[in-house]
């Protein structure tokens, strides 16, 4: 045999393992559920661990459920006041310690409207249904509640409302204790006959409590955030647009310095970092005009780069970017989904993925 014949014997057999090989495995591991048919809607960290929280299929089609902990998930005693309770999913986590606040989602009634039903308690306790007035959270001035926080002076949720005074704008309820609760009216937040508030997300740390929006006046948008130190108060403040109309989405905060992204009227995806002064920035692609490009969920990972899940035109995707949206990265997700929710684990990724089959969990080792 000839050398060259032996060269192309041994080329062939390289080329014949390498097609047999099979491709690598992304690097999505799955998380085993304690119960068949969970659906999981929100994560956050408490001072013992991770809590997520959602809902379990129940006797009236699903009913209320948290866990903490992982790998091994220890479900939460659960408290019920009311009937929409007991068939609640439970969103919007937010934590102080081990101190927890969700909102209730149910449907129900003659025209199926949302139901809100608010929850506290703690990692150790459980969570306890506080029964409400309708008109807190629902009722003919209702829009929607989007944002929640939970601090040592208490717990916030936002959202719009149609005020007496000003009409549709940004809302904030607060409690100290977790059962009583309040809208507060403040001026700082309110309409004008100019000019349309929103508030989108919420967040504890910085100067007490953070909320971000945006503030509309004809064609454009502007970018707003609200500050107060124990809930009772807010102060309006405006961040800079990283170019043209922008609004703030979703925002995390630490002890100094609170970050945020969002999205400018170009479709990029827009970050703020609050300290020592808000400053603005934008990456990442161009969404075309014809896919709305929403930011659905936000986390800071130890690295630094912020961990953003967004939907263009309706399908969930997974973005990374650096604190001013730099590097912009995709992360393949681990299977096509309804919805997404995250939260920065150690050295990990915590990815839930929604179906109408319910949810499934995964880690994913996020790159250094």
């Amino acid at each position: 045999m000839t050398a060259v014949r032996r060269l192309s014997l041994v080329i062939a057999a390289f080329a014949l393992v390498g097609a047999c090989s099979p491709a690598p495995e992304p690097p999505w591991r799955p998380v085993d559920l304690p119960v068949s048919g969970t659906r999981v809607l929100g994560f956050v960290r408490t001072s013992s661990g991770i809590v997520m929280t959602g809902s379990v299929p129940g006797p009236s089609g699903r009913a209320p459920a948290a866990w903490s902990g992982g790998p091994a998930w220890t479900p939460l005693p659960l408290h019920p006041a009311t009937g929409y309770g007991r068939q609640a999913e439970l969103t919007l986590p937010a934590a102080s310690g081990s101190e927890l606040l969700a909102l209730g989602s149910a449907y129900g009634g003659a025209h199926a409207n949302p139901r809100p039903t608010i929850w506290t308690g703690s990692v150790a306790g459980g969570l306890t249904e506080h029964e409400q007035p309708v008109e807190l959270l629902g009722g003919e001035r209702a829009v929607t509640t989007s944002g929640s926080a939970a601090g040592p002076a208490g717990y916030v949720l936002t959202g719009q409302w149609d005020h007496r005074s000003g009409g549709v704008g940004a809302a904030i309820w607060t409690s100290a204790d977790g059962a009583s609760w309040a809208l507060r009216e403040d001026a700082a937040l309110l309409s004008s006959a100019g000019e349309q508030t929103r508030v989108l997300a919420a967040a504890s740390g910085g100067p007490g409590y953070v909320a971000v929006g945006d503030a509309r006046s004809g064609l454009s948008v502007r970018p707003a955030a609200w500050t107060s130190a124990d809930g009772s108060a807010w102060t309006r403040v405006s961040p800079p647009s990283p170019a043209g109309s922008a609004s703030m989405w979703r925002v995390t905060c630490s002890a100094t310095d609170c970050a945020a992204v969002g999205t400018t009227a170009e479709q990029r995806l827009a970050c703020w970092h609050s300290s020592p002064s808000w400053t603005a920035s934008a990456g990442g692609p161009v969404i075309p005009a014809s896919q709305l490009l929403e930011v659905t969920g936000l986390t800071l990972d130890p690295s630094g780069h912020l961990d953003v899940t967004v939907k263009v035109d309706g399908a969930p995707r997974l973005w990374r970017v650096g604190p001013r949206c730099e590097d912009f990265a995709e992360l393949p997700l681990p299977e096509a989904a309804q919805s997404l929710a995250l939260i920065a684990d150690g050295p990990d990724l915590l990815l839930a993925t929604t179906t109408a089959a319910g949810s499934k969990v995964w880690r994913y080792p996020l790159p250094r």
